[in-house]
């Protein structure tokens, strides 16, 4: 992602933006819970209902070694 533009929130709960979830999938967190455990992604009161972004930019990193630009739709 370009540091110079807004990151998107993939867990409002939690305020957790995508680099930051990005850069712990790149440093080692593949599975959910690592995510969990080194983000605080997922985990809110909300029940988990980022837990599906998360998946797909897990998915997407151990699948092709990339990101896509956004996993979340901007809420309005």
């Amino acid at each position: 992602m370009d540091p110079k533009k807004k990151q998107p929130i993939v867990c409002y709960c939690n305020a957790v933006t995508q680099d930051v979830i990005e850069n712990a999938i790149k440093n080692g967190a593949h599975t959910l819970d690592d995510i969990y455990d080194s983000t605080y992604a997922g985990v809110g009161p909300c029940g988990g209902s980022c837990r599906p972004y998360l998946e797909m930019l897990l998915k997407s990193y151990l699948e092709t070694q990339s990101f896509p630009d956004r996993v979340r739709p901007k809420r309005k």
